[in-house]
């Protein structure tokens, strides 16, 4: 994997938190060079040389930046990608049995913390993995008591607490905007229906009018209003061509205080609730992407490949994970090359970082060797450890058991004892953000730098863009932030 330098002595200023912050520019990613920043809360201000501008504007005409901070310099930085976090059970607290940090060997690749700037308006929809992430952002995007008075959500009472059904932040730091919205299916036709109740235990299908949903909030809101149920009863059977009337006319209003259409979009599959051969499918991705570009006005997508799950149960299973990712990498490549309304499909290869993890705590483990040499940079390389990734508990009571490599930090003498919890994952199906959370952002704000952060961005340009991008932060590479 290339290296990309972002290592950067900052000068050090009493009383205030300094940080390396750099923008994802033309010269930064197509030439290996570093546009820096330093990025100061105390005086809520972006410098650079020569420049000094408020906060709520963004530097060089770049639409979305992000600020680097040294994890032992924050303080509650366990916290800060949790502030939003629901339900609870996903943490990797002490409550939820997880008191060990990482090793000494992975912790040091998590040694930041991110911060966001932006004007994008920026929608992440998926299921509840979409959701921690996109609370993840949030946390980096608004300010401590800033959500008081901007974040909306929908929440659905399942246990306690409450599981987010649809959030929007509006506006963010730098004036744009954060929204999750709860699918566990695909965007396709077939699944667009009426009604489409936030569900915990079924596949939750979609309608137009959620959608619409997100496009009407006001800015400044803490409520979401949805479409009223005379609206859902007259409309039933032609939802698509009315909601779609209705988007186009809040739309051709102009009303500057609504959010109206999305910048980019954060598509995750939702594994989990959808079998292997389901999504394993050309078709319903392209239909997928090109539908989230019809409802909510995307032209730009970000599809995370799938990492590791407790329910992949067989080698062949996780053959079938390797195989939707290569065609997830096909149809984004194809989709950009290709002349249309989305411009640019870009891949986030989150598997491949979340199996780096995975292979170094099983060494740890003493699963594999600690001398064993592994090339990360070569495509499919995790298919050779499915022997080390499915090895689970012999004896469990759990349906779906996570892998030794996910969820323990030793291995226990009695196998009929659980194992000490590690902050990779909590249950084997979802990831620890206060680990995660920041390479996460990171990666997310620097692939849609390379779409918005360059005047005529080029499908050559972007993809090598992208490739800077998961080599940097969706990899074992160091981030070195000093200050």
């Amino acid at each position: 994997m290339n290296r990309v330098p972002t290592s950067i002595t900052a000068p050090s200023r009493n009383h205030s938190l300094v940080a390396l912050s750099y923008i994802v520019t033309v010269a930064f990613w197509y030439h290996s060079l570093t546009s820096l920043l330093v990025y100061e809360h105390d005086n809520n201000v972006l410098s650079s040389p020569g420049r000094v501008m408020a906060s709520g504007t963004l530097l060089h005409d770049n639409r979305i930046s992000l600020s680097l901070y040294n994890r032992t310099v924050k303080e509650a930085a366990e916290s800060y990608y949790t502030r939003f976090s629901e339900p609870a059970p996903y943490l990797c607290r002490a409550e939820q049995g997880i008191k060990q940090n990482l090793s000494p060997t992975l912790q040091k690749y998590f040694n930041f913390i991110a911060s966001i700037h932006t004007d994008l308006k920026i929608i992440f929809i998926g299921d509840s993995i979409s959701a921690q992430f996109a609370q993840a952002f949030d946390s980096a995007a608004l300010d401590v008591g800033q959500e008081d008075s901007v974040r909306a959500k929908d929440t659905m009472s399942v246990t306690s607490p409450d599981v987010v059904c649809m959030s929007i932040s509006s506006p963010i730091r730098g004036g744009g905007v954060s929204a999750f919205w709860r699918v566990t299916n695909l965007l396709l036709k077939e699944n667009n229906r009426w009604p489409a109740h936030c569900s915990w235990v079924t596949k939750q299908h979609w309608n137009e009018g959620q959608a619409l949903t997100f496009l009407s909030h006001v800015y400044n809101s803490t409520k979401l209003v949805m479409p009223s149920n005379a609206e859902y009863n007259q409309n039933s059977r032609t939802s698509t061509e009315f909601w779609q009337q209705k988007k186009l006319a809040s739309i051709k209003t102009g009303n500057v205080n609504v959010v109206n259409t999305f910048d980019a979009a954060i598509m995750r599959l939702p594994h989990g609730w959808l079998e292997l051969d389901y999504m394993n499918n050309a078709t319903r991705i392209n239909e997928a992407i090109k539908t989230t570009y019809r409802v909510l006005g995307a032209t730009t997508i970000v599809i995370p490949t799938l990492p590791l799950y407790n329910n992949v149960k067989s080698e062949n299973d996780w053959k079938k994970i390797d195989q939707i990712n290569r065609l997830i990498r096909e149809v984004a490549r194809d989709i950009t090359e290709s002349v249309g309304d989305i411009q640019y499909v870009l891949v986030q290869e989150f598997g491949n970082l979340t199996n780096q993890v995975l292979v170094e705590n099983a060494k740890n483990l003493n699963l594999i060797s600690h001398v064993r040499d592994i090339d990360y940079a070569q495509q499919s390389w995790e298919v050779d450890f499915a022997n080390v990734f499915l090895q689970r508990p012999t004896k469990t009571t759990k349906q779906w058991p996570p892998s030794h490599a996910q969820v323990c930090s030793s291995l226990p003498s009695n196998e009929a004892k659980a194992c000490p919890g590690v902050k990779i994952s909590p249950d084997g199906m979802h990831w620890c953000v206060e680990t995660f959370g920041a390479r996460f952002t990171a990666s997310i704000a620097c692939l849609l730098g390379c779409v918005y952060n360059v005047a005529r961005p080029t499908h050559e340009g972007v993809k090598m863009c992208e490739q800077r991008c998961n080599d940097q932060f969706m990899s074992l590479a160091m981030v070195d932030v000093k200050g």
